[in-house]
């Protein structure tokens, strides 16, 4: 990581918080600043990429642009650039460091003009859960190469429920909160159960089934500003997307969808019919891992709690079962990795620890959990 020093089964959610047992942590002491690893970007990366991450890190140094300028209580962030948000923006601008560059401070402008650390870390309960609700969900699942599945139902999702939200928020500027949950909790923690994974992105099954052009026409200021400041803000987040259930109208109205993506993002897009779906989906995701309604076994529908599988219900331990309405956090710590709690109740901010992680053994040549390249 970059920082200024280093230049020298599915539980009804909660928004009430306390402090879970933590899950079983390695006992091995002796390892000194023993991180979080995982096998990664930096076993693919070319000599001329490396080069490029390094130059965009020197550009954000001399530039003094930095992504976080804190933390919340309980687990203080130094300003830092994270080499795997880095690496997202050179990806996006087919490596070229000065123009990942002028993305990435565009970015780190907006976050700071919006306070979206600030908003995400304080966000009211029920209002962060009727954003989420117009949003994309996590199933709890993830695909067979490691990332996570999201599930959007756009019929579900009601324009006068957005009414509701853009009158408490004008500017609709928390629609990005649930999309900081995905950054700063479900990818970094998928990341973790999956280490051959490349980069944490997510899969998105938008199912359009019932949805009519009037519906579609309410909704379309939401899902365009959604989907621009997606694209300009969140590169490289997607691995793919699956549109299941298209109104026999969306050709006419794609080109005009269309506009909201830049190429490669578009060339992620997979439309399915019906015949198709089930295939299809289960090539990239698991049957156990699929919602029963899209072919799979997984009892799982949209607007459930994440469902975890074995493997991540084992790592998180009780939090498993006691999931929680809300923003959550997942903290990078030499001593284990941290999930945490955030946003304000009524009793006030919340920061108590809802999994602590084993430690793992430093490689030579991995991605560390504080999203730094090494080796």
């Amino acid at each position: 990581m970059d920082t200024p020093s280093s230049r020298s089964s599915t539980s009804s959610a909660s928004s009430s918080v306390k402090s879970l047992p933590s899950s079983p942590a390695s006992s091995n002491s002796s390892i000194k600043d023993a991180r979080l690893s995982r096998r990664s970007t930096a076993n693919a990366l070319s000599a001329t990429q490396c080069a490029a991450l390094g130059e965009l890190k020197s550009l954000c140094r001399a530039k003094n642009v930095y992504w976080n300028s804190g933390g919340q209580e309980g687990c203080r962030i130094l300003p830092s650039n994270d080499d795997v948000t880095l690496l997202r923006y050179l990806r996006a601008r087919d490596w070229s460091p000065q123009a990942a560059f002028k993305q990435y401070n565009g970015t780190v402008i907006w976050r700071r003009k919006l306070a979206l650390d600030e908003m995400y870390r304080t966000a009211e309960i029920s209002h962060f859960e009727a954003i989420r609700r117009l949003m994309p969900q996590w199933t709890g699942r993830r695909s067979r190469n490691g990332v996570p599945v999201f599930v959007y139902s756009v019929s579900k999702t009601r324009p006068e429920d957005l009414l509701t939200t853009s009158k408490k928020d004008p500017t609709l500027s928390s629609v990005f909160l649930p999309a900081e949950y995905s950054t700063q909790f479900v990818q970094p923690l998928c990341a973790r159960l999956h280490i051959d994974r490349v980069m944490p992105c997510s899969i998105f099954i938008i199912d359009l089934t019932g949805v009519g052009i009037r519906h579609f026409w309410n909704l379309r200021a939401h899902l365009q500003k959604a989907s621009t400041m997606a694209t300009a803000h969140y590169p490289e987040s997607v691995d793919k997307i699956f549109i299941l259930g298209a109104p026999s109208f969306f050709p006419a109205v794609w080109g005009y969808i269309n506009k909201w993506f830049e190429p490669n993002l578009t060339s992620k897009i997979s439309v399915l019919s019906t015949a198709e779906a089930e295939v299809v989906l289960s090539k990239h995701i698991d049957i156990d891992d699929l919602p029963v309604s899209y072919g799979g076994t997984l009892p799982w529908e949209y607007g459930m709690s994440p469902n975890l599988d074995k493997e991540a219900r084992e790592m998180v331990g009780a939090f498993a079962d006691h999931w929680i309405e809300g923003p959550v956090r997942y903290v990078p710590r030499d001593d284990g990795d941290e999930i945490r709690a955030a946003g304000t109740e009524a009793e006030g901010l919340r920061s108590a620890v809802l999994a602590k992680l084993p430690v793992c053994c430093a490689e030579e040549g991995v991605l560390f959990g504080n999203g730094e390249v090494r080796g």
